[in-house]
């Protein structure tokens, strides 16, 4: 799972995927919140289809399942949504 985050994240940093204008403003969305799988769960009922969902789907289920919360992947889901978030 943390692979799929990271490998996604090189993705944008190689350029070679690019987020659309709705998956940066999830992205931005997603970035304000607190990493919790419900902050996820809620944030991902408003997002719009693509790779970024796809990636973020099967993390919010492992937080829901996972009494602590697994530190690797959500640093990666925290790396990967401040690079993909529109700058201020």
């Amino acid at each position: 799972m943390t692979a799929d985050v990271s490998a996604l994240l090189a993705e944008y940093e190689a350029r070679t995927w690019e987020p659309t204008h709705r998956e940066r403003a999830f992205a931005e969305d997603l970035a304000r919140g607190q990493t919790s799988s419900t902050w996820l769960r809620a944030g991902l009922r408003e997002a719009p289809p693509g790779r970024l969902a796809d990636v973020l789907v099967p993390v919010a289920a492992v937080l829901e399942r996972e009494p602590a919360l697994p530190e690797d992947l959500v640093l990666a889901v925290r790396r990967l949504l401040d690079a993909v978030a529109p700058l201020p």
